[in-house]
């Protein structure tokens, strides 16, 4: 099988294998689909994971969110990076 890179994808093509990022037009639409490839895995992931949570909250199987404690949390992590960081 080929495939034809549309004009607008040209440039960014050439100058991978000129930078020798890719070995040839082949190895970039490969790279291309390899990574299309990787977010339709993590999307289907992700919509399995709602549909669980969907389920849940159908059966009943689900708590309130206590959004002051969420955002204590979330500042408590924050300012741990920013340990780790310095």
């Amino acid at each position: 099988m080929s495939a034809v890179i549309p004009p607008e994808f040209q440039p960014f093509v050439i100058d991978g294998i000129a930078s020798g990022r890719f070995r040839s037009e082949e190895e970039a639409v490969k790279e291309g689909l390899n990574l299309l490839r990787s977010r339709e895995q993590k999307l289907d992931a992700l919509r399995k994971d709602i549909q669980i949570g969907l389920d849940d909250l159908e059966a009943g199987r689900s708590s309130p969110l206590d959004v002051e404690d969420i955002i204590q949390r979330g500042r408590q992590r924050l300012d741990a990076s920013r340990t780790i960081e310095s």
